[in-house]
């Protein structure tokens, strides 16, 4: 089985993952960048925790680099107040025509979010947060992830085609997203814990 479990969060986290639609396919970031130029360049992406939100902004910022379009991503989670001064600066430091992306937008709070939208409007900067819920953006994408999403995200894990069906199997798959739906981060967890357990239980069983 390897030395690795590949539920690990280096292989999970944020960015690692391509981002998948309900269906378990690959969302076109092209297509969603074209998307926000004609919302304006200012939107949100909806979900609830764990539905892949911050994926999909990191690589939206990695598309966009690609393209030759200068972008920041910058995430929040340090405190109410710093977090309201460091979104505000991030988006005067940023040049003009840039893609500024904010993750975790209802720490700012109605105020700070109002003055970063302000700001960004007036250094013609693009604006792209992830949100659980409305964020006085228009909504570029809803993060609604299914069974099929977390399947093909474990197919997407390394060695998938060693461990998946032997160590995990879809019936495990299922389970972990019965108990945790629509929390992706949740179900990979739990999957993690699972691949463990059964990893230390052959080695014992060998010994």
């Amino acid at each position: 089985m390897g030395s690795v479990n590949p539920f690990a969060t280096r292989f999970t986290r944020p960015g690692r993952i391509v981002p998948l639609d309900a269906e378990g396919r690959p969302v076109e970031l092209a297509a969603l960048l074209g998307r926000l130029d004609e919302l304006g360049g200012r939107a949100a992406i909806q979900g609830a925790h764990g539905s892949g939100k911050s994926t999909l902004l990191i690589r939206l910022h990695e598309e966009a680099a690609c393209q030759g379009r200068l972008s920041v991503v910058h995430r929040l989670g340090v405190g109410p107040w710093r977090d309201a001064a460091a979104s505000v600066a991030a988006v005067i430091r940023a040049p003009s025509a840039s893609l500024v992306c904010v993750d975790s937008w209802e720490r700012l709070g109605r105020m700070a979010g109002s003055a970063t939208r302000l700001v960004s409007s007036r250094r013609g900067c693009r604006l792209l947060v992830t949100s659980h819920g409305p964020a006085g953006l228009p909504v570029l994408l809803r993060c609604d992830p299914t069974a099929a999403t977390l399947e093909a995200v474990v197919r997407q894990l390394p060695e998938a085609s060693v461990w998946l069906g032997s160590v995990i199997g879809d019936d495990d798959i299922s389970d972990a997203w019965s108990r945790h739906k629509p929390n992706l981060r949740e179900a990979l967890f739990h999957l993690y814990d699972l691949f463990e357990e059964r990893r230390t239980e052959r080695r014992r069983s060998r010994s």
